[in-house]
């Protein structure tokens, strides 16, 4: 079984979550992580908050809860689906639900990041193979839908068409991507597809160009597909390292970043009507270990137009125990860095400026860094 992913950072507004991938227990078998929540102000972090728990393998914010506070969804290495709510820089957990026995939750998604629902969805993937559904309801308990075998080894990821909600997409240690539609069964998958030829770990649907999806696999090349034509993808590119994530840009929809494992991690020009001739458009390699968990900043406002262009970054090390709590991370400039020389003659993208956090697997490391993508294509 190949190693599990317990790392990773998602950014919401000014928050930063944060998980450390090696807590040890000395309890056989257990599996133990830590939630870190970090506010960041323009160029620091201060820690907020940590939570003790079992093994985080995913998580994700409600990515359309305007009508609520922020809401966060994890699985855990208990095999079970957590929702937090985040009230005044404090996270509380609302309920959970146990997705199965003697397994790993590995992967989630919402089903709202396109459509505004006040009882959304949660698809879930586990190490036995399996996919779950929940529905969020109103008032905030979790309502087991349906489950099945999808693959015959760990179920690295599940994703929804956010376009298309009852559409789930799925990847496997099987080097197989399907695709499921929850208005069935679900005892057989709407396609499969063996284009990757290793484990599919990653997926993620576009809510800016409906039909397009990206997938990502240990095979080091990123797939990008018209979910209309799933025989063969439209683009492949090779990115030099296993892609455990992609996230589409928030606002830009032919922006996406991924996370490549041994190969650092990548912002690339997935503009299809200009063939991509050179489509990583800049790097960020100032990790010492595997790149893993990725996410953009949430916020439009941030400015960098009188910075200097040096390359400065936070790093937050979690890893000692007797950090106190609320303690302010050492203040530090945040890592800026300009796209590759090639693409300055590009069309300008207005509010380009971007903050992105990313997390290592062994050594534990948190990176805030900034981006200029003023010359990535405009829509």
């Amino acid at each position: 079984m190949a190693k599990i992913l317990c790392d990773k950072s998602l950014i919401n507004n000014n928050i930063i979550i944060f998980v450390p991938q090696d807590v040890t227990s000395d309890i056989p078998k257990k599996r133990l992580g830590r939630l870190l929540l970090f506010h960041c102000d323009e160029n620091k972090l201060q820690e907020t908050q940590r939570q003790d728990m079992a093994a985080i393998l995913d998580m994700k914010w409600n990515p359309n809860s305007s009508d609520r506070p922020p809401e966060l969804a994890l699985v855990n290495a208990d095999g079970k689906l957590q929702l937090f709510q985040l009230d005044n820089k404090v996270i509380n957990e609302l309920c959970s639900s146990l997705i199965g026995d003697d397994r790993l939750g590995l992967s989630l998604d919402w089903s709202n990041a396109k459509y505004q629902n006040s009882e959304p969805h949660i698809v879930t993937s586990d190490s036995k193979g399996m996919i779950t559904t929940f529905k969020v309801t109103f008032d905030r308990s979790l309502t087991q839908v349906n489950q099945w075998k999808a693959h015959g080894f760990e179920a690295w990821i599940a994703a929804f068409n956010y376009w298309q909600p009852s559409i789930i997409y799925t990847g496997g240690d099987d080097c197989r991507l399907k695709g499921w539609d929850v208005r069935t069964s679900c005892e057989m998958p709407t396609f499969v597809s063996k284009s990757h030829s290793m484990g599919v770990c990653s997926i993620h649907s576009n809510i800016h160009k409906e039909n397009i999806i990206a997938t990502g696999s240990y095979d080091e090349t990123i797939l990008l597909w018209d979910t209309r034509k799933m025989r063969s993808p439209l683009l492949e590119i090779n990115v030099g390292g296993g892609v455990w994530r992609l996230k589409w840009h928030p606002t830009n929809g032919e922006v996406l970043l991924a996370a490549c494992m041994h190969n650092g991690f990548h912002i690339l020009n997935c503009s299809l009507s200009d063939g991509c001739p050179q489509p990583i458009i800049a790097s960020y390699e100032k990790h010492e270990s595997l790149a893993y968990g990725v996410d953009w900043y949430r916020v439009a406002e941030i400015s960098l137009q009188n910075q200097d262009s040096s390359v400065h970054h936070i790093e937050a090390d979690s890893t000692s125990k007797e950090t106190p709590k609320n303690e302010h991370v050492d203040e530090k400039s945040i890592s800026e860095i300009d796209l590759k020389e090639n693409m300055a003659d590009k069309a300008c993208w207005e509010g380009s400026n971007e903050m992105i956090a990313s997390c290592s697997f062994y050594d534990n490391a948190l990176h805030v860094w900034k981006v200029n993508l003023r010359p990535v294509y405009s829509n």
